[in-house]
């Protein structure tokens, strides 16, 4: 998202009232899907099938990215994009501060809250020269990629099942 208000200016066209529209959407979009729809699910699906659904939606959306077109194409991709960044973060911030101790919670959650402006300074960056050399495109082909990669190494990793109490 480092590249957003680049994109939707360059690319699609729009003035800042509607890249801010636009925004807007995505962040009540965001606001709407980790508020309702991340814990209903957390509650019926284990942490590594919501990882498993996350990662394949951002190939998913990362695919349908390659091919877009227009603004329209954007807005139709959102949620899934959406909902692949909320069930991510939401997901990997719980299995990490499970994998350490309780004393170390603390600074695996300051780890993971560093990741956001480390891509907010690295992201433009290493965005624009993909974006001034490769175009639009290329940022779904590198999502789909790495995502793709991701599904691979998912793959060979035991899906473990979560308890219910009945």
């Amino acid at each position: 998202m480092a590249m957003f208000s680049i994109i939707s200016v360059d690319f699609f066209q729009l003035e800042a009232a509607q890249a801010g529209y636009l925004m807007s959407f995505f962040g009540v979009l965001q606001m709407v899907v980790q508020g309702l729809v991340i814990g209903r699910l957390s509650g019926h699906f284990s942490e590594a099938v919501l990882l498993w659904a996350s990662v394949l939606g951002f190939s998913l959306v990362g695919l349908a990215m390659a091919l877009m077109s227009s603004v329209f194409h954007f807005c139709l991709l959102m949620p899934g994009l959406v909902f692949s960044l909320c069930a991510l973060n939401v997901v990997t911030d719980s299995m990490l501060t499970k994998a350490v101790s309780a004393s170390d919670t603390g600074t695996m959650l300051g780890l993971c809250a560093s990741v956001q402006p480390l891509t907010q300074t690295l992201g433009p960056t290493l965005g624009g020269f993909l974006y001034h050399n490769f175009g639009v495109p290329i940022f779904g082909h590198v999502q789909l990629t790495t995502n793709f990669l991701i599904l691979l190494v998912l793959w060979k990793l035991p899906v473990p099942r979560k308890d219910k109490d009945y």
